[in-house]
């Protein structure tokens, strides 16, 4: 499989379509905005007009797109991916969406022939710049096993979860500890500040201690050093964060500390929603009239 399609050209998907190009896979793309169009077809990508075009063009489409909503004006429509789909295609979903979105455009895609996997991806930017994304995966275990070496590309740790909308649950369980993660974070950033200690020297020394979290390496510096542009945003993770309690409510699980970070994250988004995540300190820092600075 040679000839690939990519649409979702932001922070995550440039760099994954780079990738791809750099190994050899003949590349098409789409995208509403010109400027990431360029720069895909600067790394050597071809551009296609419509996601059915681009479809009918490659054997694999990955799309890497913000919200359900999006997902299915992609994937739908006259123009969409499903209407240029056919026996043999395959789709690999890599948004953080919700487990029926996955079934939906799933079940629709094997109407045609055409084979589905939601495969969500952690790591950020970085990640994917590096080529070192975790990517966990939903679906057949064909279709997996003939995409992973695909995946490869831009991915390090690459697992089949298991049936269609597993990938996306176990993406939605990473993201809801996230939000929880950085709620804490905050408080313990701000009550070292308060009591004196170096937020810095707290940091490294819990590193090495039992409370450590990869959280805490995602947002020390850029809290210190007061860079909030976003390589994740405070907006993004209060969807995922939503769509994580709304399967708890569908699988009636309670979920009462994920909820109280949720209202910490619903709290900065008012302000900060378009910051990175590391920006949900800011509301405590104000509330406090404390800002934390690299000393």
């Amino acid at each position: 499989m040679k000839k690939i399609g990519f649409i979702g050209l932001g922070t995550m998907g440039l760099p994954m379509t780079k990738h791809l190009i750099d190994i050899g896979h003949e590349t098409y793309v789409v995208s509403r905005s010109r400027g990431p169009i360029e720069t895909a077809i600067s790394y050597g990508a071809h551009e296609s007009r419509t996601p059915k075009e681009l479809m009918e063009q490659v054997d694999v489409v990955m799309t890497c797109l913000p919200v359900p909503e999006t997902i299915i004006d992609v994937y739908e429509g006259e123009q969409g991916l499903i209407a240029g789909a056919s026996k043999g295609k395959i789709i690999i979903d890599h948004s953080t969406v919700n487990r029926e979105t996955n079934i939906h455009v799933s079940t629709l895609l094997a109407e045609k022939g055409a084979m589905f996997l939601d495969a969500p991806v952690s790591g950020g930017p970085m990640g994917a710049q590096a080529g070192t994304l975790t990517i966990m995966c939903g679906g057949e275990q064909e279709t997996f096993e003939l995409t992973k070496p695909i995946m490869e590309a831009f991915g390090d740790y690459i697992v089949h979860v298991g049936p269609t909308g597993s990938g996306t649950v176990v993406k939605l369980l990473n993201n809801m500890l996230v939000g929880v993660h950085q709620a804490a974070l905050a408080e313990c950033y701000v009550m070292a500040e308060k009591s004196g200690v170096d937020p810095a020297i707290a940091y490294d020394l819990i590193k090495r201690s039992a409370g450590f979290s990869k959280s805490m390496d995602w947002s020390v510096d850029a809290i210190l050093d007061r860079k909030f542009e976003p390589r994740f945003s405070i907006d993004l993770l209060h969807k995922d964060i939503r769509l994580a309690l709304e399967l708890a409510e569908q699988i009636d699980m309670p979920l009462d500390v994920v909820k109280l970070g949720e209202r910490k994250v619903a709290e900065a988004k008012e302000k900060y929603g378009n910051k990175d995540i590391s920006a949900i300190i800011r509301p405590l820092e104000e509330k406090t009239g404390i800002t934390l600075k690299r000393r």
